[in-house]
């Protein structure tokens, strides 16, 4: 890849917490796991700056609009992708 792109970076880190919001926080959450997987404890430090609480995130689950996954003993939510009749 750094053939072609004049700089690569590798990005193996833990992210943090610092997830910007809207105000709208199902649609923050569903925006921010559409590209980005995050931590449960990232998820937890979101909901508290957005004064909200977990149910939220579990309204999500139950709609199958997000869901739990698990890495390295750390818990993941993530945005479900559905592909159209087109496949895309």
């Amino acid at each position: 890849m750094s053939e072609r792109v004049r700089r690569v970076e590798y990005l193996i880190g833990y992210e943090g917490s610092a997830f910007a919001f809207t105000g709208d926080v199902e649609c923050d959450l569903l925006s921010i796991t559409a590209v980005h997987p995050m931590r449960q404890d990232a998820v937890c430090d979101y909901l508290t700056r957005a004064g909200a609480n977990w149910a939220v995130v579990q309204r999500l689950i139950d709609k199958g609009e997000l869901v739990e996954t698990e890495h390295e003993r750390h818990k993941f939510y993530v945005r479900r992708l559905r592909m159209n009749s087109g496949g895309i």
